[in-house]
């Protein structure tokens, strides 16, 4: 009997430890943080350069996030990501505090009035319809996160743009994508104490602001923009980060590519957008039979001094966009079909770079090849290619619309991945190096500043095709079209804007949290219906199942016990 009664205690001592375990082992887990990630690509682990920016931060930072509540299924998959995020970038600097706030919680009058305040800072909400109880009910949806460092504060939005062919699930799968690199670029813009400064060069006949209007306005919040002609001034700025040579027509002169030269030798950067024929539809369509001409912008020499060769050809692919053709009459009409260009190629990703790793394809219009000439101590890179049907028409060719209406045969297209935009980065040499004229050192002196004939590591961009970043301005209505528009189809190609916006990224990013916007990663959602139709079912699977498994567990291991000390 006094046996039994000290098993008995003994049992229950036991009993007690476990619990105390578990209850010590759950306070320790809801203050630590941490996972395994076994998929491929590490999609659940934050990138070095996000790791490397939390680790410079010293200060507390706040996130409110104001997803939060009764969220439909898709949401409800985007507020665990959001979560799972956060604290991943809370585990690299436990300085940052967060938390998720349901808007729709409270009083009718507290509901408005939080509402309201959020109005005020241009935080409004999405909504939603959604099937509850055989019935449609209205939902607003705030899907956004509030980050403050002191009395400075950034909105971003946890959704990513939809487009027409997105369905809410493929939408809420590229939120999620994108949620380390938001939350990252956000962090950082909040430490700043001033945004890159970028600059597009005028006097040679390039993009003029209206044709610029649209990336212009899409890097607004992270970056500042203006104009510079070289005519105009002896030297660039240090201060400009980025300057962008958009499309010239006419001969940069041998001055102001003295002026860029010194620019970049000094750590400047550029982006190159130089085509090497003129030529477009309209000059085409007002001759029937057009031989296009040589675009004399006179940089040739320049680029070869810096690995890059842009060549007088014209790119034709037979995967490409559309152009309209008059097929007949019809009550005095004219009757349009849309027939394929293959001077308009459809650009791809050519590498894993960052800029366009995963991006959607590009529009163009009449580019030329790249090649890349051997520079061992440049690490060159191409951006945007075409496909694996694409051949060049070399320069002097003969263009007419009447190939639009001959069968292209595939044998011909026996060249791929043919580079229209390429990354050069590295220590360039200067183009003026042994060749320095008299007028150039005087302009030096006269700014009290020495020739410099070997770059800092820096980085250039060369585009062959400026139509890549421009968008169509119509003066009439003041209305500008998104890049990668093209007008016959209707259709915005969206590799454009995000090549053109992760470019300037690139360029200006100190961190290089670029590379954190190429993760994907997919999320499964819960099929509604299903889930309405069986929901009692998993309801109970989930609640009871885990307190069978423990009654069996306690019933397997008293009788094992009993027959143990029975024996």
């Amino acid at each position: 009997m006094v046996r039994k009664s000290g098993l008995k205690r003994t049992a229950f001592i036991q009993t007690l430890i476990v619990i105390a375990i578990v209850i010590v082992v759950n306070l320790i887990g809801r203050n630590l943080y941490s996972y395994l990630d076994l998929t491929e690509d590490k999609l659940f682990s934050l990138t070095p350069s996000t790791e490397k920016l939390l680790g410079s931060i010293d200060e507390v930072i706040y996130i409110d996030v104001l997803l939060g509540g009764d969220l439909p299924s898709g949401f409800k998959q985007l507020e665990s990501r959001t979560q799972e995020v956060i604290r991943q970038l809370r585990n690299a600097n436990p300085q940052l505090e967060y938390r998720f706030r349901d808007v729709g919680a409270g009083t009718v009058e507290e509901i408005n009035r939080i509402r309201e305040n959020l109005s005020k800072d241009g935080i409004l909400p999405m909504t939603l319809f959604v099937m509850e109880e055989d019935q449609k009910v209205e939902k607003l949806i705030y899907p956004y996160a509030i980050i403050r460092r002191g009395s400075r504060q950034i909105t971003i939005n946890l959704l990513a743009s939809r487009e027409q062919t997105d369905s809410q699930e493929m939408m809420i799968n590229k939120s999620a994508n994108l949620l380390e690199y938001k939350f990252a670029n956000a962090i950082e813009n909040l430490f700043r104490t001033s945004n890159p400064y970028v600059l597009f060069t005028t006097g040679n006949g390039e993009l003029d602001h209206t044709q610029t209007a649209t990336i212009e306005q899409e890097v607004s919040t992270t970056v500042r923009t203006g104009r510079i002609n070289l005519d105009s001034v002896v030297q660039i700025d240090s201060k400009v980060d980025v300057l962008v040579v958009a499309g010239p027509t006419k001969t940069v002169s041998e001055r102001n590519q003295f002026i860029i030269d010194q620019y970049l030798m000094n750590g400047g950067q550029v982006i190159w957008l130089v085509e090497s024929l003129i030529v477009n539809l309209d000059s085409i369509n007002r001759n029937g039979l057009y031989v296009p001409k040589p675009n004399e912008h006179g940089l040739d020499d320049m680029f070869f001094k810096y690995g890059v060769r842009i060549n007088q050809d014209l790119v034709l692919d037979l995967e490409n966009s559309k152009i309209p053709q008059v097929v007949g009459q019809a009550g005095g009409q004219a009757q349009q079909q849309l027939f394929d260009w293959v001077y308009y190629p459809i650009l791809r990703p050519g590498s894993n770079n960052p800029i366009v790793d995963k991006i959607d394809p590009s529009y163009s219009e009449f580019p030329s090849s790249i090649t890349l000439l051997d520079r061992p101590s440049l690490k060159q890179t191409p951006l945007l290619t075409t496909s694996e049907y694409s051949r060049r028409q070399v320069y002097p060719m003969r263009l007419t619309f009447d190939v639009v209406r001959v069968e292209q045969r595939t044998s011909a297209y026996n060249k791929s991945n043919i580079p229209v935009a390429v990354l050069v980065e590295g220590e360039f040499e200067s183009f003026f190096k042994n060749r320095v004229s008299e007028s150039m050192e005087k302009g030096l002196k006269s700014i009290d500043a020495e020739f410099k004939e070997k770059s800092a590591p820096t980085k250039q961009i060369f585009i062959s095709d400026v139509d890549i970043i421009k968008n169509l301005f119509n003066p009439s209505t003041g209305k500008i079209t998104p890049m990668g528009f093209n007008m016959w189809e209707g259709f915005v190609y969206q590799g454009n804007g995000e090549f053109a916006v992760n470019s300037l990224d690139y360029l200006t990013d100190e961190y290089g949290l670029l590379e954190s916007r190429s993760k994907t990663s997919e999320i499964r959602l819960l099929d509604q219906v299903k889930l309405n139709q069986s929901y009692l079912k998993w309801q109970l699977i989930n609640i009871l199942l885990p307190i069978l498994l423990v009654v069996l567990f306690g019933l397997v291991y008293n009788f094992i016990r009993k027959k143990r000390f029975a024996t």
